[in-house]
């Protein structure tokens, strides 16, 4: 017969030589051995080891994330529960799950390995990816191999934090509506935007803008912006995680008309040509494409030159010159500038008249040369070529002269720069004439009219003929003449009136006699006609000047009439206000007197006024026609509070009303608030009487007023009207505080949201179990809780109660408006520890080769885990943190397992299960238990160690009062000291109550030491005894501490222990019972009593008395 052994344990019997093993261990040592027998014995061969073949891996757990950041996880693994062989590789594998932006709908990309690791002898592991997508979804799961395969663990999910977004692409610049003035500026979304997009905000020309713009807004337009001005702008993009900056783009507004264009310089080159130059505009609000140098209705086209020389021109003549500016937006034209051309000769001069005055005088006069050319500074005349005068008068009487003599007069005309003489002119005098002719008496007859009177020649020299009067006004060469003959009645008179002259005008007047033989003249006589009423009075020019602040002064200047007509005694200046109707309802005198200029102070601001002045003289007066200006602009006045037409949570469209006095036209009109400091605060402001306030702060009353303005600082301010903005969700929830955790219960209390934006109605409590649950040494695989709401009102405080004891708990307050909701973050708090509970029987399966026990459901640990032990049949077989084991099914027999769970508050104890190998089947053959000091004081009477000692004294009392019973009725007489039996020694005995004491070593407990009464607690460490697989674990100390029943057996046993034969068993158990303290439920006195009794009989028969032999 052939038995083969597998560590000594028999597999086969029989006569076969060969046998095939099943169900064994993949990559397993076995020691095999033969034993051969027959009928006189049987052999063994020698051990022979055998190795099972390897097997793929089993049970690879899934990696743990240790640390997450943008572009970073660290993860870590064990080693898999069954290696089934030796582990050559680890594979680490991911996957990446990318969702488009609203948050859904994910596409997974496929696997890919990052990470091998060939140094597979450490217990852990660890990986640090780098390199990653910020803000996106990742799955990683360990690939084990060994030699015959590998394994992979479940997927492990986890997500990368959220960053500064990237690939932001440059904004898209574009004018607006060909306005100079605004920029529409358009962006897109971040191609990588690496989190939730929270803003936008605006960099124009590397400046920060200080308001920014939702996710949802892609575009603004920039207004107010200077014409033809290069401009950068850049789009800040932001989440959670950072912000990032595009590349700046630029671009150029659209050109405008340039402004403050300086009127040209001018310089007068020579007498026909003018050099004009100029500066480009200070503001040119684009390119200049030409320019214009206009001169009255005569435009000169210079290009873009700065400078052009003007020809063609007249000497000496002045000239108004005003430079236009272009660009591709518009022109722009200066003041008029003025200059003379420089002098020239004179030319043109014409011939002088001449008169014959008499037989020896010639009246010589002339007038300006056609074209002067500039100032005369000289006449000179010539008679026959000689010089006889020379001066600035165009008159001259030569005397002397010869009768009926030809004469030939030149005029010379002469200025800075040359002359001009006049052809000559040639006459003869009078053969014979009067003489001694006096000038005529002249006397002013009316404004227009003379009397003219005379008297003969003194020297006749005949009969007069007739006379001549001649009448011009002084530098005039024209004169009219009137002849007398003797048929004339004013030949007989010798007076004239001479009408249709000038009001209030020097004449001269010249009287000529003649007779046969010639003509006599008189010197001139002047006279003055009488005043008339002032003619065309000119309009006055008015100028408006700004002083003391606001109030405007109207300068206005006139000169006197261009006929006065007579002696100016005072001008008359009246104002009125213009009006359509032209009603002078308020037509006023404002000045009377002589001087030619007023300035006008009371004025009203932005009003139109007329002026007109009224010339007086002696005879009469005359108006000028009206002169219209208007007053500059003045701070509006009856400006009324703002109405508020849509108020939202942080928009208000408000409505202004003109002023009820603008004062000018309202160039801008402003809204502004007062802040904690008392400044005011522009909110916005515009042209329009309708405006839309941005950026204000829900639930919140504010103060606005209008400010108005007609110039740079001509405003005034309103009223303020207040209005409060709609609610919104709250926002800045504070998360709650934690007052006390017991546990099974917690209180909490919390603030009110930082920005309630609202009225708070109502506040939640949200809670849900965290994961890992508890710090615990073994770290299992776990899923967060769902979420519970355990609180709401309006209350700021709460008690949570149906806790997990030693469980962690996230924690969240949610605030509550009539409009929306705000959630605080999240807090972890963890319950405080209990004595762990028995909850559920543990679990053993076994096939034909392995007994599987699992007791991960029996208990509630309520507290960190110190061990689980398991004992079978009382002999320690496994302490550990594992919740399951695996043993070798050697036999069928029957087992008692019991499973001991120890905490740092506590202990519990399972059931003993009674399984059968054989058949499957576990009973339950105890309850469950708990060893700590809280449930001690719980525990049932009869588990006791009082109630056992009670018990064993009082059946050793029956036995006794048996016995002496049995004695009396037997011995009826007192036997002699000779019949009495031999003593025998009383040996030692072993109380029935023995137990292993603190210094034996109980099978299955090699190492378990457990202390004595008193004796401090030991340390200890944890060894499986041979037939025990469990994964690997180290070295844990741990506390124990001894049991009341360890204690008081040990106890009752050491002392009883140290007798002697001088001290029966009896009296060694009372004292010891008086010295332990533990009291026996029955009666001290009945006790001692009974007890002595039986020790006296005993002793009786136990003790030798002298007799005689």
């Amino acid at each position: 017969m052939y038995n083969v052994f597998s560590d000594d344990h028999l597999e086969y019997s029989g006569l076969s030589r060969q046998f095939l093993f099943r169900r064994l261990e993949p990559y397993t040592l076995y020691t095999l051995m033969l034993e051969t027998c027959n009928a006189a014995g049987c052999t063994r061969s020698p051990p022979q080891p055998v190795w099972t073949d390897e097997a793929p891996p089993v049970s690879q757990m899934a990696p743990v994330i240790q640390a997450v950041n943008a572009t970073n996880i660290e993860l870590s693994w064990l080693q898999p529960v069954n290696p089934n062989g030796k582990i050559i590789r680890y594979e680490v594998i991911h996957r990446r799950t990318e969702e488009n932006v609203v948050g859904h709908g994910a596409t997974t990309e496929d696997e890919k390995i990052v990470f091998t690791e060939y140094n597979t002898e450490s217990n852990t592991f660890t990986y640090n990816d780098k390199g990653l997508q910020p803000w996106t979804r990742y799955e990683y799961k360990i690939r084990t191999w060994n030699a015959a395969g590998y394994a992979d663990s479940s997927w492990t999910v986890a997500k990368t934090s959220q960053t500064a977004p990237k690939s932001l692409a440059v904004p898209r610049l574009s004018v607006v509506s060909a306005n100079p003035h605004n920029v529409l500026i358009s962006w897109r979304p971040p191609a990588q935007p690496n989190g939730i997009l929270q803003s936008y905000r605006l960099l124009k020309n590397d400046v920060l803008y200080p308001f920014s713009f939702d996710a949802a807004t892609l575009s603004y337009v920039d207004e107010d912006l200077l014409p033809y001005t290069v401009y950068s702008y850049a789009v800040v993009a932001c989440t959670m995680g950072g912000c990032s900056t595009s590349e700046p783009a630029a671009i150029r507004t659209l050109e405008a008309a340039p402004a403050l264009v300086e009127p040209p310089s001018l310089r007068a080159v020579s007498a026909t040509q003018i050099s004009a130059s100029w500066a480009p505009p200070q503001i040119q609000n684009g390119d200049i494409t030409k320019y214009i140098l206009k001169l009255g209705n005569e435009e000169y086209y210079p290009g873009k030159s700065l400078q052009m020389l003007v020809s063609n021109l007249q000497p000496y003549t002045q000239y108004d010159f005003a430079l236009v500016a272009c660009t591709a937006g518009g022109c722009t034209s200066s003041t008029s500038q003025s200059v003379m051309t420089m002098e020239a000769p004179p030319l043109n001069m014409e011939a002088p008249r001449l008169l014959v005055m008499g037989s020896e005088s010639i009246e010589i006069t002339w007038k300006l040369p056609d074209k002067p050319n500039g100032k005369i500074t000289s006449y000179d005349l010539r008679r026959d070529g000689v010089l006889v005068y020379s001066g600035l008068e165009t008159r001259y009487l030569d005397f002397t002269l010869t009768p009926g003599m030809e004469y030939s007069y030149t005029v010379t005309a002469n200025n800075s720069q040359g002359s001009a003489t006049s052809p000559s002119a040639r006459i003869k005098t009078n053969p014979s004439a009067p003489s001694g002719m006096l000038p005529p008496r002249l006397q002013a007859w009316s404004s227009s009219e003379i009397l003219v009177a005379w008297d003969p020649p003194i020297k006749v020299n005949g009969d007069i003929r007739n006379y001549t009067v001649s009448v011009h006004k002084p530098g005039e060469t024209g004169k009219k003449t009137f002849d007398f003959d003797a048929s004339h009645v004013s030949f007989l008179r010798r007076s004239y009136i001479v009408a249709q002259l000038q009001p209030y005008c020097r004449y001269e007047v010249q009287l000529q006699a003649c007779t046969e033989l010639g003509c006599a003249s008189s010197e001139w006589a002047s006279a003055q006609t009488l005043e008339a009423p002032p003619a065309v009075q000119p309009a006055p020019l008015i100028e408006i000047q700004t002083a003391g602040g606001f109030q405007s002064t109207a300068s206005i200047l006139w000169t006197g009439p261009k006929q006065p007509n007579g002696k100016i005694l005072y001008y008359e200046l009246y104002r009125r206000r213009t009006t359509q109707a032209h009603i002078n309802l308020d037509l006023s005198l404002v000045y009377n007197g002589s001087s030619t200029s007023f300035k006008d102070e009371k004025l009203l601001p932005y009003t139109e006024y007329e002026y007109q002045v009224w010339s007086v003289n002696s005879v009469g007066r005359t108006p000028s026609s009206w002169s219209r200006c208007r007053t500059g602009p003045a701070p509006p006045e009856g400006l009324g509070a703002p109405l508020f037409n849509t108020v939202a949570s942080t928009v208000a469209v408000v409505s202004i009303s003109p002023p009820l006095k603008p004062n000018g036209v309202v160039s801008i009109y402003r809204l502004f608030s007062n802040d904690t400091t008392g400044t005011d605060v522009v909110l916005s402001e515009g042209t329009a009487t309708q405006q839309t306030i941005h950026g204000l702060k829900p639930f919140t009353t504010y103060s606005i007023g209008v400010e108005a303005c007609t110039c740079f600082n001509c405003c005034s301010k309103g009223p303020m009207a207040e209005f409060t903005t709609q609610p919104a969700p709250p926002s800045e929830q504070p998360p709650p505080q934690i007052r006390t955790v017991t546990s099974r219960n917690a209180s909490f209390q919390w603030n009110a949201p930082q920005s309630p934006n609202g009225i708070v109605t109502s506040y939640e409590l949200h809670v849900y179990m965290a994961c890992p649950l508890n710090l615990q040494p073994a770290v299992k695989a776990c899923s967060p809780g769902p979420t519970e709401v355990k609180y709401t009102g309006k209350g700021q405080s709460a008690n949570v109660s149906n806790l997990e004891p030693y469980t962690t708990y996230n924690l969240r307050v949610v605030s509550y408006n009539s409009v929306g909701s705000s959630a605080s973050e999240w807090i972890g708090f963890t319950t405080e520890k209990e004595p762990p509970r028995y909850i559920a029987p543990f679990s053993v399966v076994s096939n034909l080769s392995t007994i599987h026990i699992d007791w991960s459901r029996t208990f509630m640990l309520n507290g960190r885990l110190k061990e689980y032990a398991l004992t079978e049949s009382g002999q320690r077989i496994y302490s550990g943190f594992d919740t399951e084991l695996y043993l070798p099914r050697t036999s069928d027999k029957t087992f008692l397992f019991q499973v001991t769970c120890m905490t740092d508050e506590g202990s519990a104890v399972t059931p003993v299960i009674k399984y059968n190998a054989g058949e499957g089947v576990g009973l339950i053959l105890t309850t469950p238990g708990e060893k700590d000091k809280a449930e001690s004081k719980h525990a049932k009477f009869y588990n006791e160690l009082w109630f056992a000692v009670l018990m064993v004294v009082l059946g050793l009392i029956l036995l006794a009062i048996l016995l002496s019973l049995i004695l009396q009725r037997k011995v009826h007489k007192q036997p002699y000291a000779r019949d009495r039996p031999p003593l025998v020694p009383l040996q030692k005995r072993t109380s029935p109550m023995s137990v292993y004491s603190s210094g034996e070593t109980h099978p299955g407990l090699a190492d378990t030491k457990i202390p004595g009464a008193g004796s401090p607690t030991s340390n200890r460490s944890v060894r499986i005894t041979p037939g025990g697989r469990r994964p690997s674990q180290g070295q844990l100390s741990r506390t124990y501490s001894p049991t009341s029943l360890h204690r008081s057996v040990s106890q009752l046993l050491d002392l009883y222990d140290k007798k002697t034969f001088e001290e029966s068993p009896w009296d060694a158990i009372l004292r010891n019972h008086r010295t332990t303290g533990r009291g026996l439920y029955v009666d001290e006195e009945d006790l001692v009593n009974v007890i002595k009794g039986f020790s006296t009989v005993t002793k009786e028969h136990t003790t030798f008395t002298d007799t005689h032999l």
